[in-house]
């Protein structure tokens, strides 16, 4: 593991990095609000909507969601949030590593 450069978390309402762009990530929780449609938040390993999806979440409409890491979910190429248009927000507690 390297040495930590940020640590934090984020509050996303449309698709962008995670910390620092392209720097190794780890995502510890995420917690997401759909609004009267159930939308969808995909955590990519990369810097945009090309990179492969690592994990995929739907929601539930006008509900917040929460999923949890316990030792982070690691994304060695930095993490790109890419949310639905029917999500309200996104809020993501997480490390850069260097």
């Amino acid at each position: 593991m390297g040495i930590l450069s940020i640590s934090g978390s984020t509050r996303k309402t449309a698709d962008g990095v995670v910390g620092r762009s392209g720097q190794a990530t780890r995502v510890y929780n995420i917690t997401w609000l759909s609004g009267t449609t159930a939308g969808y938040v995909a955590l990519r390993n990369g810097t945009g909507t090309a990179s492969d999806i690592y994990f995929y979440l739907d929601g539930t409409a006008s509900k917040s969601k929460v999923q949890n890491w316990h030792n982070g979910l690691l994304f060695p190429s930095g993490c790109y949030c890419d949310i639905d248009a029917n999500v309200t927000s996104a809020m993501l507690e997480f490390s850069n590593e260097m």
